[in-house]
């Protein structure tokens, strides 16, 4: 029988990167805090020594047998056939594993290449983490190697070796599965929630799956309140009309009610994650299934439905639940419509339902003498100046006219960038009505890049998390706060990694991927044993020279005759999804009222049906006068958004921010959409420079499933203007013979200019991005 002794192999390596499926390479771990590993512990061995094929099984019509100590697979007919094990009971959630064995081409077979990949089955939905990816193969033994880990449990894992050519037969042997770091959490450091304990609960928004070990024992050593990540949504709760499902949030109640914890409750009334049915006349109705107008009978049949659910989960819960986000995220992003412009605002003409909700809730809670239980509204963006002070008014109003609102949460979805001050800001100007106030839903976001492009600043990323999360939670500590919750139990289950595992170095949380503190931990709980920030050079900014124009365009939709002497530059940055996702070739001007946009939208299928606006096909243009990159947004910063159908959903964050006219038509190849946005006096001139920024939303059946920039790779734009381009505002452009251009374009980075048709690759941080510009073409007159 011959043996392949392991030294003498090529070892090729990879990781395994998807949705809860993660492993970070050690490079990338240096300077957190971790004990020290030794070799690993061997928990599963394949060496067909016995002649049998063991507990491996085919994957597809393939033949496995056991020829000369090695299982061979004959018989393939496409490319996913081949052997499979199960290793569900050999991987557990924070642990981390090298999955290793030899391979070879059987003699005579077609092919090159094989891959070795894990089947994830987890609530529902498949994915398949590629552990080595199509690894060079011959008739001479070779090691595939790579090391896995999953960060939440799965109901089924299968291991699995593939070949690109359906039709190839290959051996493997001596399968080896090494636990190189034992799952759970470490027993040895303080827990969060006694460290925070004389100053507010400590909790993380989780879901059924975070309740076994070792996610289990995370959730319960350091954190004393849950909060229901989406199985409290009416969605969750209500899924048809009279029909209520308890079962999943039931699970987490009794949990937390069996380790000491408390309940926060997420939510009554959302305009996200609500059965269309709600928004529809009822059965027996005459128009039954069609939509609801705004009459007053149309409104009673929003109100009893609001009424029959809460009074349902009144009646079931009681006061178990401590505080409930009775509305949630009913403010604008356009400070200019004060409130979001939902089904519900629709329905009632005005923001009216978020006064019924509260009487309501508290009818419906005090009727089963759960009189005790807090009432609060939730968004996010308190942060910012203008939302956070139409927020304010709107509880101002609510409590003059005796709403029962009890009190105010602050969701703080934030990266390194924000500004501390504006956090404390708003919370101090709250204190003044004297509500109660809580953060709800924290996250601190590194600007890691989307998966495949190069992050060298990880580490300093990380190291700069813990002195933010230490300032953070100093601020924090002074405030009179009911309670703190992060959103999510660690790394590996934050919202931010984006869905497909967009950016799987995202990582907002203080517990990693395998449930060990980070620096962000030890910001809270000693912050002495932070080290310095690493030092990262500043990045080089993208920049475009934008000419004057000598007449104003006409916002119309038409490329009128202005446009020609633009400048143009292309959102090729991927910051979220699909590669091949909707783009844009941008026309830049400016005058000495307002600067201008043209943007000629590629995509050729255009939807508007998501309730989210940010998940509909529309165009961004951020901007900063006078590019003081100071992180957050100032009081002059704006983020416009306009939809394909000119539905203008964001018209300016701050409150000096300049108003925004806009039009938009349909192509042949997709949209174009003009856009001015005016300028005060003095940031229209020759020599100035603003922060800028370009974005493109693609979305499909109600998703958003691509979104490109012009310079910004960290999905950021919208909560901070510190990593925009910049244009700088010139009287003409010059092409390369020194002549006004029309639609020439310099844009410069790390000392380069591009011109025109010309590509450029720019160091961000280190991450490597390529911008280009293009001539455009066929300019109307």
């Amino acid at each position: 029988m011959e043996r392949h002794p392991r030294s003498r192999h090529r070892r090729l390596r990879a990781l395994a990167a998807a949705t809860g499926a993660l492993v970070i390479p050690a490079a990338l771990a240096l300077g957190q805090p971790a004990a020290a590993q030794d070799d690993g512990t061997v928990v599963h061995t394949s060496d067909f020594e016995d002649g049998t094929v063991g507990d491996w099984a085919p994957r597809g019509p393939v033949t496995l047998a056991v020829e000369d100590g090695a299982l061979l697979t004959t018989g393939r007919a496409a490319d996913w056939n081949g052997p499979a094990l199960d290793i569900t009971d050999y991987i557990a959630p924070g642990g981390v594993y090298e999955i290793s064995l030899d391979v070879r081409l059987a003699e005579g077979s077609t092919g090159d290449k094989l891959s070795a990949t894990v089947q994830r089955e987890a609530g529902g939905e498949t994915a398949y983490d590629s552990l080595v990816y199509q690894a060079a193969a011959g008739t001479e033994w070779t090691t595939l190697s790579g090391e896995y880990s999953i960060a939440a449990p799965a109901d089924a894992l299968t291991f699995y070796v593939e070949a690109p050519a359906p039709d190839a037969s290959y051996l493997i042997d001596n399968v080896q599965i090494t636990e190189l770091t034992p799952p759970g959490v470490d027993p040895n450091i303080p827990s969060l929630k006694d460290v925070l304990a004389d100053d507010f609960r400590f909790g993380a928004a989780i879901d059924p799956r975070d309740l076994a070990a070792p996610t289990g024992d995370l959730l319960n050593k350091h954190f004393n309140q849950v909060t229901a990540e989406n199985h409290m949504k009416v969605e969750a709760i209500q899924p048809t009309e009279g029909t209520f499902n308890f079962d999943a949030a039931d699970e987490l109640v009794e949990h937390a009610e069996a380790n000491g914890m408390e309940v926060y409750g997420h939510t009554f009334l959302w305009h996200s994650q609500t059965p269309d049915w709600w928004f529809t006349y009822p059965a027996g109705h005459p128009q039954a299934g069609e939509p609801l107008g705004s009459s007053a009978e149309d409104q009673q049949i929003m109100l009893d439905r609001l009424e029959a659910h809460i009074g349902a989960i009144a009646e079931h819960y009681g006061d178990r639940i401590w505080a409930w986000d009775v509305v949630n995220e009913v403010i604008s992003d356009n400070a200019a419509e004060v409130y979001r412009d939902s089904r519900w605002f629709q329905i009632f003409e005005g923001p009216e339902y978020i006064s019924h909700a509260f009487r309501i809730a508290r009818e419906e809670l005090d009727a089963v003498g759960a009189t005790d239980v807090e009432l609060f509204i939730n968004d996010y963006g308190t942060d910012n100046p203008a939302k956070r002070d139409n927020l304010y008014n709107l509880v101002a109003d609510m409590l003059a006219d005796g709403v029962p609102v009890d009190g105010v949460g602050h969701q703080t979805h934030i990266s390194l960038n924000t500004p501390l001050d504006n956090i404390e800001s708003s919370i101090d100007k709250f204190a003044g009505l004297g509500v109660l106030q809580a953060v709800t839903e924290l996250d601190v976001a590194i600007g890691a890049p989307v998966e495949g492009v190069e992050f060298p600043e990880y580490e300093a990323r990380i190291v700069q998390q813990g002195h933010y999360y230490r300032d953070l939670f100093a601020m924090l500590r002074e405030k009179d706060l009911e309670s703190v919750t992060v959103w999510g139990l660690h790394d590996g289950r934050s919202w931010l990694r984006g869905f497909n595992g967009t950016r799987p170095l995202e990582s907002p949380l203080p517990f990693d991927d395998d449930l060990q503190a980070k620096w962000a931990y030890w910001g809270i709980v000693d912050p002495t044993r932070l080290p310095e920030i690493p030092e990262e050079p500043e990045p080089e900014y993208a920049r475009v020279q934008v000419p004057r124009a000598k007449n104003a365009p006409v916002i119309d939709g038409e490329k009128d005759k202005p446009w020609k002497k633009a400048a143009t530059v292309a959102t090729d940055v991927r910051v979220e999804g699909a590669e091949d996702g909707a783009k844009a070739d941008v026309s830049l001007m400016w005058d000495e009222n307002a600067i201008y946009a043209l943007f000629e939208v590629t995509d050729p299928n255009l939807d508007e049906s998501s309730a989210n606006p940010w998940e509909e096909d529309s165009v961004e243009v951020f901007l900063n006068p006078g590019n003081t990159k100071s992180g957050g947004y100032d009081d002059a910063d704006g983020q416009y958004r306009v939809s394909f159908t000119n539905v203008v959903t964001l018209g300016g964050n701050g409150p000096d921010a300049g108003a925004i006219t806009s039009a938009a038509v349909a192509t042949s190849t997709g949209y174009r959409v003009e856009i001015a946005i005016a300028l005060a006096d003095g940031q229209g001139e020759v020599g100035a420079e603003h922060g800028l920024d370009l974005q493109v939303n693609d979305a499909t059946d109600g998703v958003r499933t691509a979104a490109h920039t012009w310079y910004d790779p960290t999905g950021q734009s919208w909560s901070t203007n510190k990593m925009w381009g910049i244009a700088e505002l010139v009287e003409k452009v010059k092409n390369d013979n020194g002549n006004g251009g029309g639609g020439s374009l310099p844009v410069t980075g790390t000392g380069l200019t591009v011109a025109v048709a010309s590509a450029a690759v720019l160091a961000v941080g280190g991450t490597l991005l390529v911008l280009r510009q293009r001539r455009a073409a066929n300019w109307g007159e």
